[in-house]
């Protein structure tokens, strides 16, 4: 049993390993577009904006979905949009 055991810790240390990577290198901007061509973001995003026009109106559902991806998300924008939303509910 420790002879089969050595010889699968062997094989596995010797498959070769197969990498898929290339040399160039691709900008953050890049990335970003290419994964949202590949999930379709873009549809998700017109949709996004077609229901939360009237809400949100100070914010870009494009330039959101860009910042949250690269981190620099604008808290502040979206918290003064949430509270004018608020806002214009309680008042009906």
């Amino acid at each position: 049993m420790k002879k089969i055991f050595f010889i699968l810790i062997l094989l596995v240390c010797f498959i070769p390993n197969i990498v898929y990577a290339s040399n160039e290198a691709l900008s953050q901007d890049d990335i970003i577009e290419s994964q949202q061509e590949s999930l379709d973001i873009n549809s998700f995003i017109k949709e996004a904006d077609k229901y939360t026009k009237d809400v949100y109106e100070d914010i870009d559902m494009g330039e959101l979905f860009s910042s949250a991806i690269s981190g620099e998300i604008d808290n502040e924008t979206i918290f003064r949009s949430i509270l004018n939303a608020l806002r214009g509910r309680s008042n009906r």
